[in-house]
């Protein structure tokens, strides 16, 4: 007696029927599951937030001043050269902190190409953007008139509208890189608790706590509730019975969440609370930190010099 190999896989692709027939993994059951392997990142990424390494010893709140610094000194470069350097340097700088360089690279450059390309993607025309032409698409006779709007007779790709697009996306990605190093080197709550110590209101902090708490545990139950329902379902049931259970699925974790409000406000009252969440303080800033800050802050004043030099 041993068991079906797709028994023993942590992730089966293919599940079995009651009749013994193999049937592929619905949408929803993908779905689900890829939510899941998402958040238990998020959950690994404090774990990384936790080793020795080079961004986990700096304080907190220095990092968060350090990230906002350095996301305006980015903005204002305009040279791809020295863009590209400083993020070279800041891939050095994870792989000093021990930070996976896959998971840093793949969160931003996956996903920012496509949505701020497609952003841009108009102003890459003459008809938009005037310039240079790169690669003309059509020539037309004469002037086309829409209206109030005269357009040139000549259709094509500038010069100018591809240089920012990349300049754009390279700004985003690099800024987008900045904030996903910070979260992965700095706890959720310490991020927190660093907002706070500059003046951000306090109700505004105690809702992201709640908010990124809430969301575990309401993954965690509509998983739960799957997982039940696929055990008793046995790929017996039609599909009008199958999205009558999504259905009701919604509306019943709709309802658990609303109560699990109503029990955590009712627990928070019992202890004390009044409107306001007491916040405990970090240790204060070493030597250490406020030296690096101050090595940020000059490279940051020489980034900005460079730019305008070049």
């Amino acid at each position: 007696m041993e068991l079906p190999s797709w028994l023993n896989e942590a992730n089966p692709k293919m599940n079995c029927s009651s009749r013994g027939v193999l049937r592929r993994s619905t949408f929803i059951t993908k779905t689900l599951n890829d939510i899941v392997k998402f958040l238990h990142e998020a959950v690994f990424s404090e774990s990384i937030a936790r080793q020795k390494g080079f961004l986990q010893c700096l304080d907190p709140r220095v990092k968060v001043l350090i990230v906002f610094y350095l996301l305006i000194v980015v903005n204002l470069c305009s040279n791809l050269v020295l863009l590209w350097s400083f993020y070279g340097g800041l891939l050095i700088v994870a792989f000093l902190s021990k930070l996976p360089l896959r998971q840093v690279l793949s969160r931003v450059w996956l996903v920012i190409p496509i949505f701020t390309g497609i952003m841009i993607l108009p102003s890459l025309f003459s008809w938009v953007r005037e310039g240079d032409p790169l690669w003309v698409i059509w020539r037309f006779q004469n002037p086309l008139h829409l209206g109030l709007l005269n357009l040139p007779p000549v259709l094509a790709v500038t010069k100018q509208g591809v240089a920012g697009g990349i300049l754009l996306i390279s700004r985003v990605g690099i800024s987008v890189s900045l904030a996903v190093v910070l979260t992965l080197s700095t706890r959720w709550g310490d991020i927190l608790r660093a907002l706070r110590s500059f003046l951000v209101p306090r109700i505004f902090v105690a809702a992201l706590e709640m908010t990124y708490r809430y969301i575990y545990v309401l993954i965690q139950a509509m998983e739960e509730i799957f997982i039940a329902r696929k055990a008793r379902d046995a790929g017996q049931s039609s599909s009008k019975e199958q999205r009558k259970f999504i259905a009701a699925a919604m509306g019943g974790l709709f309802g658990k969440s609303l109560q699990m409000s109503e029990e955590v406000y009712s627990a928070m009252t019992a202890r004390g609370y009044s409107g306001e969440v007491r916040i405990l303080y970090q240790d204060r800033i070493a030597w250490q930190d406020f030296f690096i800050m101050v090595l940020v802050i000059l490279a940051g004043l020489i980034m900005i010099v460079a730019n305008k030099v070049l």
